[in-house]
C-alpha cells in the first residue's frame, strides 16, 4: 500500500479528488483488473441469429463491417433465413459479390 504523501494530496484536491477517496484508491492492489467491461471479450458467435434481426413476418440480415452496412430482407422462415445469412457472411468474407441483396 502507497502512503500518502503531501504533495500527492495536494494534487488529489486540485484535481477534484477528497483524501479520503485517495486513501481508498492507494489501497487497492496494484494491477487490479476489472472484467466485464470489455465489448470485445463478448462472444456473440455463440448466438444462432447473429446478423439476423426480427421485423414484422420477416427476417432481416444486417451487417455492418469494413465500410459497409448491409440491411436486406431474407425472408420469413427461420431456417432459411439462417441458410442465406451464412452464405451472404461468407461471399462477404471472400470478397465475392454478396448473394440476395438487391440493387436499388
Amino acid at each position: 500500500m502507497e502512503t500518502l504523501t503531501r504533495e500527492t494530496i495536494q494534487w488529489g484536491l486540485r484535481i477534484g479528488i477528497a483524501p479520503d477517496r485517495m486513501a481508498f484508491l492507494a489501497s487497492c492492489p496494484k494491477f487490479t483488473v476489472c472484467r466485464g467491461h470489455k465489448k470485445s471479450e463478448r462472444n456473440v458467435k455463440d448466438n444462432p441469429n447473429h446478423h439476423l434481426q426480427r421485423l414484422g413476418s420477416c427476417w432481416w440480415f444486417r451487417l455492418r463491417r469494413r465500410g459497409k452496412d448491409i440491411v436486406e430482407n431474407i425472408g420469413g422462415d427461420l431456417t432459411i433465413a439462417r441458410k442465406r445469412r451464412d452464405e451472404m457472411l461468407a461471399a462477404f468474407d471472400a470478397g465475392k459479390p454478396i448473394p440476395y441483396v438487391s440493387t436499388k
